[in-house]
């Protein structure tokens, strides 16, 4: 059916001369049908084919009542509908169209005013509201002289005087405007028939009927938004929704929105818009989309990357897209649009082993060639040269560029067969598919080799985070004689004000010599959206080349090759940190006694006003702001000097520059780093962290402290526990729950609501203060936000990431110490058999801690280095560090305590405070067992991103084959089994694998890489011997039964004897106290059966997991139910507030008695025992227990007698 409907539809096209006759029949055919559709702000604005033939009419007859007929006008419009009106109002009435963009206040007027001037227009057609702004935007220039006509004033009655006008099919239509990305404005010269001609090869290939839908975001002003987004829908008389380009770049998934509310079929972008959608758009978004309509998805207009477009597939699958969709095609303005596009019968893409996807195949009636420029002969199958073209669609030309029209569009073979389009682009054509592989004025030749920029500008984008994706060129200068190679490059958005200059240009040079071998002489990071692009938003790279040499640009920075400098200036930071390190040893042996810091639970002041002085509160702060503008390797190397001094005093340093200082160097607003880092970076004032909270530890995501909406602003309210240094700071960074997600806020101290709480009295890193710190309505606006809103867990896991790093340098500094001081024992200690050191036992114990310190200071040393070139570390390595460096300096703390035998038991021989403080770092930032399960599950779920860090940036490709085998196997052997307890102990333990991998990879030296080898080997063999029986007793009551006995044997101990008396005398305070309200009795705690228990069990159960009642068994563990450590937490809330418990049940309570039968017995027993417990009553409570029992007993006696 549909091919017959094409039939009949191909048969009165050809009729057709013009637009103008197409639209005319539309009008006669289906006039009250909608043929456009335009969505803004939610709303949509539709116009049927009568509607637009009523406003073309109108437009016309002014036009011709003006005798414009072959003149050129400008169309000046906001994307909708009234330009389609205007368009075709110039084409009703015989006038060339000019479509331009509209300006912007503050833009720069030469590129209109030089079409202006090129294309002779006689006027210039607007709205009302553009025509205001252009008066305050184009004063005093040649354009403020044309006549201007707004068409949305005009009245509709004015049509009736239109006429027909006098078209062929050579009679000019519009003209096109393209600087491309290499020349200056040429008006390219498309006729009617041009037009006609294109528009039924698009209709053809693409495969269109009446049937099809089409959306479109796309920029209606040059040839993919006009004349595929408007003109080809109007030839095939079906429908197209309409979105402004800006709408889309806003909000990607609009986009995706319109085509699954539209069910529309065609739709398509250039590469970039498909790698947007991909890295802009939350999964979670898309839950209501319905991709299953769109059934040719076009791509082109810029290289098309192989990777974007399988990224794009894989995401959106699941929402009903499919991979066949994609219709890679290749055009450009002088030939109308399109030239060629994939074979409808290959379903599959066609591409390269180098990523390059085909564009396709020519149509019949057209013939496209590769051709050696040099030579005109044509190339043979495979090799590459310039495409020409010659059909139809070719233009005419370019207006009033007689030269450029010769050399462009009247080319000729070397056997004399002319009047081919020389396209300016390379490519090869293999088995009759085109691949386009750049442009000819684009190459940079250096040394006299051959680069493309595109290649250039695709690894810059991705060498570091901040760098657009999109926005970048590379060209050639000369320089005393030389080609040399420059970058200019966007900034993403929400990066430029918080750029690591240094990190950022340092990740360009590297990832450019990387690939191609070469130096870059300059850079220059640009403003977001300042790089100079063409009307069809193309990079100009010739006005890049321009702006560059003539300091033109809207940098950012801006950096120039100078060795000399370069030189010099790592030469003197490599003196700074030198001189920095061995004045900590210095300091250390004069100034520092951390045992009295750890008995007296406070740093020296003078410890932090000379850190402060030195800048090591401040270290990878810019110089710009006091720091010392330290990069990754430097900063590591100072705190594994401070790990091997005092752990305390690391940890300190480290906090405060990688949790408090950080977050607001990276995320603040300009005015809060102005303002603060200053402060921060010489240690006048301290900064810290609030995340933790009594309910969210390991997993942040379960805070309960909220920001609570308060007119422009937010009013903060929780509580924090264990945060270090926040008694003592004058800033804290802090994270709570916003309905958008988690916001991060820097609080000052003195703001009104922030209160301290008391320390906690930890068990080491006595020296620092760890407290808890009460949001009680803290003010905050937009001023102190960290990131955007509801991104806070961003600010927080970038800093908790670098944190994880921090404390393995750490580690690194403090195995060391242990080692000495071992050795310095055992090397003086005589015991029976000889020297200490020579026991077998020691050696082998100091041999095994020296292969730990040399794998772990290689990991922390290349994750450095790695990222002072601007390479991206996956979180697994973060993990890496943060497992493997705690577990071994705690070993080596245990070793030396042991080695020292009764001397490490004693407190002055430094020993047991090491031992103290290396035990926290094993849970700070993440328990080494939660780590494990994170990481065993990304290697087993998502192990790609892994895979390409060991073998690509680590080249370690023997390891990262080894890793891939052993977790196959693993699957294979080990993950059939469904129950949930199994599965967690194989994450745990391929993450400790995994960790050994990550050590492996990065090792050089051969006695730590073969006993780190022998490590990852054993691993593997324990995991893959493992036995599931040895699990059950998890999921059985004989782990319950075992722990009840314990009762029995030592009773149920603890110790209520008092303590010290600290709190101030009543007669001492500021006031006494009031007497507080206190509810009746009967409001307290009430007294629940096990039974009753039991039942609010079984139904919460049931509504938060999803199970029938009637299948949940009391005897059966929680956990079997498939409650997580979230759920757990939720249960342990809602049963505080169902049971009005005073006391608040302890988070862990559901994993402590692991079934609804042992919970409940357990709750019954403890609402009983505070319900009738005295000594939770306060003095009045018992008075009033008093008098009510006085009362009941004096109501008795009557009855008694």
């Amino acid at each position: 059916m549909i091919n017959r409907q094409r039939e009949i539809f191909s048969t009165e096209t050809q009729q057709a001369v013009t637009l103008v006759d197409v639209l005319l029949r539309w009008t006669q055919q289906r006039g009250n049908s909608v043929g456009f559709s335009f969505l803004q702000d939610g709303k949509q604005e539709n116009l049927t084919y009568a509607e637009l033939d009523k406003k073309a009419r109108t437009i016309a007859a002014h036009l011709q009542a003006m005798h414009w007929q072959g003149e050129r006008v400008l169309l000046m419009y906001p994307p909708g509908l009234e330009l389609i009106a205007a368009i075709m109002g110039c084409f009703y009435a015989g006038v060339v169209a000019v479509p331009v963009y509209p300006p912007r206040r503050n833009q720069n007027m030469n590129r209109l005013l030089a079409i202006t001037q090129d294309a002779e227009a006689k006027g210039i057609l607007t709205t009302v509201s553009l025509d205001d702004l252009f008066k305050k935007v184009a004063k005093n220039t040649l354009i403020t002289g044309l006549n201007k006509i707004t068409t949305d004033s005009m009245l509709l009655s004015v049509g009736e005087a239109w006429q027909t006008p006098q078209l062929t099919k050579d009679s000019l239509a519009l003209l096109q405007y393209t600087s491309g990305s290499t020349g200056t404005p040429k008006g390219v010269m498309l006729s009617h028939g041009n037009l006609l001609h294109n528009l039924a090869q698009i209709y053809q290939r693409f495969g269109h009927s009446s049937s099809t839908q089409v959306v479109s975001w796309l920029p209606p002003y040059h040839d993919m938004g006009l004349i595929g987004g408007i003109f080809q829908p109007l030839y095939g008389g079906f429908p197209v929704t309409l979105m402004s380009p800006v709408a889309f770049l806003q909000k990607p998934l609009r986009w995706l929105q319109a085509i699954s509310q539209t069910h529309a079929t065609t739709s398509g972008a250039p590469n970039f818009a498909y790698e947007m959608c991909v890295r802009k758009i939350r999964l979670a978004e898309c839950q209501d989309l319905d991709l299953s309509s769109w059934n040719l998805a076009f791509t082109g207009a810029e290289p098309i990357r192989q990777e974007t477009l399988e990224r794009f597939a894989t995401v959106f699958a699941p929402y009903g897209f499919r991979r066949t969709a994609f219709y890679p095609c290749y055009g450009l303005a002088e030939a109308t649009l399109f030239v060629s596009g994939k074979n409808q019968k290959n379903l599959e893409l066609n591409h390269t082993s180098q990523g390059l996807v085909s564009c396709g195949i020519p149509s019949h009636d057209q013939t496209l060639i590769i051709v050696n420029p040099e030579s005109r002969q044509p190339c043979a199958a495979g090799e590459e040269g310039e495409i020409w073209v010659k059909g139809e669609s070719v233009a005419q030309g370019y207006w009033q560029g007689f030269q450029e029209t010769a050399a462009s569009f009247q080319a000729t073979l070397a056997s004399g067969a002319g009047g081919f389009l020389r396209t300016g682009d390379l490519g090869y054509l293999r088995s009759g598919e085109l691949f386009v592989t750049g442009r000819i004025k684009d190459v940079i030749i250096i040394r006299g080799h051959n680069y493309y920029p595109h290649d250039i500008e695709a690894t810059v984008a991705q060498s570091h985070p901040a760098l657009s994706a999109y926005w970048g060129a590379a060209f050639s200068v000369e320089v005393s004689g030389e080609e040399r190679l420059v970058v200019v490059q966007e900034v993403e958005r929400n990066c430029w004000r918080t750029l690591d200059q240094d990190a950022t240009i340092t990740a360009i040079r590297a990832a450019i010599s990387r690939e191609f071998g070469l130096q870059v002489d300059g850079i220059c990071l640009l403003k977001p959206g300042s790089i100079p692009k063409t009307s069809s938003g193309k990079v100009q790279r010739f006005a890049c080349r321009d702006g560059f040499v003539g300091s033109g640009l809207d940098v950012v920075c801006r950096w120039e090759l100078s060795h000399a400098e370069a030189r010099r200036r790592r030469e003197e930071r490599g003196e700074v940190v030198d001189a920095l390190i061995e004045w900590l040893r210095v300091y250390a042996r004069d100034h520092v006694n951390s045992r009295l810091m750890d008995e007296r639970r406070c740093i020296s002041p003078h410890i932090v006003l000379d850190f402060g002085n030195r800048g090591l509160l401040g270290m990878q702060v810019p110089c710009c702001y006091g720091g010392l503008g330290l990069g990754y390797t430097d900063t590591i190397r100072i705190i594994q000097q401070l790990g091997a001094i005092d752990p305390t005093l690391a940890l300190f340093v480290g906090l405060n520059n990688v949790l408090g200082v950080r977050p607001i160097l990276m995320y603040g607003t300009d005015a809060l780093k102005a303002e603060l880092l200053p402060i921060l970076a010489t240690g006048r004032e301290l900064a810290a962290f609030a995340l933790t909270e009594t309910g969210a530890g390991a997993n942040p995501q379960a805070i309960e402290s909220q920001a609570i909406s308060d007119g422009d602003g937010w009013r903060l309210r929780g509580e924090k526990i264990w945060s270090g240094s926040a008694a003592w700071a004058g800033v804290i960074n802090v994270f709570v729950k916003h309905e958008s997600g988690i916001s991060g806020f820097v609080v000052r101290r003195g703001t009104p609501g922030l209160r301290q709480g008391g320390e906690a009295l930890t068990m080491g890193m006595r020296g620092m203060v760890q407290n808890t710190v009460y949001l009680e309505d803290i003010p905050v606006t937009s001023a102190e936000l960290l990131g955007d809103v509801g991104a806070g867990m961003n600010v927080a896991q970038d800093a908790m990431m670098y944190g994880r790093l921090a404390i393995a340098a750490a580690c690194v500094g403090g195995m060391q110490r242990c080692v000495q001081l071992m050795w310095r024992y055992s090397e003086r200690r005589q015991i029976a058999t000889g020297k200490l050191l020579d026991h077998p036992v020691v050696l082998y114990r100091l041999q095994e801690l020296t292969n730990a310190i040399t794998a772990v200071n290689s990991l922390v040393m290349r994750v450095g280095k790695l990222l002072d070139a601007g390479d991206n570390i996956p979180a697994e390595v973060y993990t890496a560090c943060k497992i493997s460096a705690p577990e071994f300096y705690w070993q080596a703390a245990d070793l030396l305590v042991q080695t020292l035998g009764g001397r490490g038991y004693i407190e002055s021989n430094i020993a047991p405070q090491i031992l103290r403080d290396a035990r926290i770092l094993r849970i700070f930032e993440g328990p080494t067992e939660t780590l494990c399960g994170f990481l065993g599950a990304r290697v087993l779920k998502q192990g790609q991103t892994l895979q390409n860090f060991l073998c690509q940036t680590l080249g370690a490709v023997e390891v990262g084959k080894r890793l891939k085998d052993a977790v196959d196997k693993i699957r294979e052997c080990c993950c059939d089994d469904a129950n949930i307890k199994v599965q967690r102990w194989i994450y745990h333990q391929l993450g400790k694998l995994a960790t050994e991998a990550i050590l492996w990879a990065v090792l050089e030296e051969p006695s730590a890489t073969a006993w780190v080898k022998n490590r990852f080997e054993e691993q593997l063999q324990e995991i893959l011997s493992f036995n599931t029986d040895n699990l059950l007793f998890l999921s059985s009551q004989t782990l319950v039964h075992h722990l009840n006995q314990y009762k029995q044997t030592i009773g149920d101990i603890e110790q209520t004897w008092a303590g010290e008396q600290q709190d101030l005398d009543e007669l001492l305070r500021q006031s006494a106290e009031s007497p507080q309200v206190t509810p009746p009795i009967e409001d307290l705690a009430t007294v629940n059966t096990s039974s009753d228990i039991q039942n609010w069990l079984k139904t919460w159960i049931s509504q938060k997991l999803h199970q029938p009642i009637s299948s949940i068994d009391v005897n059966k563990a929680f956990a079997d139910y498939g409650i997580d450590s979230v759920t757990a937490i939720e249960l342990t809330q809602d049963l505080q507030q169902w049971l009005k418990i005073s006391q608040p049940l302890d988070v862990t309570i559901a994993w402590n008695f692991p079934t609804i039968n042992a919970l409940a017995n357990h709750l019954e027993q403890l609402t009983t025992t505070e319900s009738n417990n005295l000594d939770n009553l306060s003095t009045i409570d018992i008075a009033q227990l008093l008098s009510q029992e006085i009362a009941i007993a004096r109501d008795r006696k009557p009855q008694n007698k």
